[in-house]
């Protein structure tokens, strides 16, 4: 029971810790933080399910073009409700409204065209979500095959930082001024970096559907979660965003487990609230202060 109860953990961990990477991509050169990332995830597991579902793509072929929508849709995002804000004061947090005000507006046009049903969607061959006993452990192929995808993917995001693009952007976040005047483009960066972040996040949603199912409930949900994860895990800090997410999870699965599945939510935030009164820069912060 106990090990079941962990792999559940896992499971959702790596959601969560997927989502929070989300954020840290577009939050790390941009200090912006996407309130629209969760609802990214919403309709990239949406859009996939009825790529699947309706238009019968193979799943891999849905995944590349779910990608690619979501990354424009997120660039559209950069340069109506961000940019603007960003260029009278990159300082301000006027961002906080317009990104919420796109997170809305995609939550109403999805629910019209789509409506609240949720929708199944299968794994990826060869992996399926059939529970099969291990060891004494139920674990479905497609569990496994996520954790090990989700360690992967932030190596992967850590290893890009390492580019030439991946420095820029570092460049662009330590001081936005300082960066332009070495001949580096803060908005090509952040254009750059909401398409990065769009896909994803379009990513995350169709990794999430064949457990969750796709609806359009999801955004607000995942947003909370990955929101907790990457506050947990420190702003900025991947491997931080990863390890919150699994440490999230396993409150939840465990809660749930001693408890009620009524009470997840509320044990979660409760962890979240202590964690971040003894560390309200996160577990694994990687921001430092200075004197300016």
């Amino acid at each position: 029971m106990w090990f079941d109860t962990v792999v559940t953990g896992l499971t959702a961990g790596s959601l969560y810790g997927l989502i929070a990477v989300g954020f840290n991509i577009l939050y790390r050169p941009t200090r912006v933080f996407n309130f629209a990332q969760g609802d990214l995830v919403m309709l990239g597991s949406m859009g996939g399910a009825i790529l699947l579902t309706q238009m019968k793509l193979p799943w891999w072929v849905a995944l590349v073009v779910a990608i690619l929508a979501i990354a424009a849709l997120a660039v559209l995002e950069e340069r109506v409700a961000v940019a603007p804000v960003l260029r009278q004061s990159s300082h301000g947090h006027a961002w906080i409204i317009t990104t919420l005000a796109v997170a809305m507006i995609i939550v109403n046009i999805v629910g019209k065209i789509w409506g609240p049903d949720p929708i199944v969607v299968p794994a990826p061959a060869p992996f399926s979500t059939d529970m099969l006993p291990f060891n004494g452990v139920s674990i479905s192929s497609y569990q496994i095959a996520l954790i090990i995808l989700t360690l992967l993917l932030v190596i992967a995001i850590e290893r890009l930082y390492g580019t030439l693009w991946g420095k820029a952007a570092m460049a662009v976040a330590e001081d936005r001024d300082a960066a332009l005047l070495r001949g580096i483009d803060p908005n090509a960066i952040s254009r750059w970096s909401f398409a990065l972040g769009g896909g994803f996040a379009a990513l995350t949603g169709m990794l999430a559907a064949p457990i969750l199912n796709a609806s359009t409930l999801l955004g607000a949900m995942l947003l909370l979660k990955g929101f907790a994860s990457a506050a947990i895990g420190g702003l900025g800090s991947n491997q931080g965003a990863l390890m919150a997410g699994y440490l999230i999870g396993l409150v939840e699965a465990f809660s749930a487990l001693w408890l009620s599945p009524g009470y997840h939510n509320g044990v979660m935030l409760a962890v979240v609230l202590v964690v971040l009164l003894v560390r309200p820069g996160g577990l694994f912060n990687s921001l430092e202060a200075r004197t300016v």
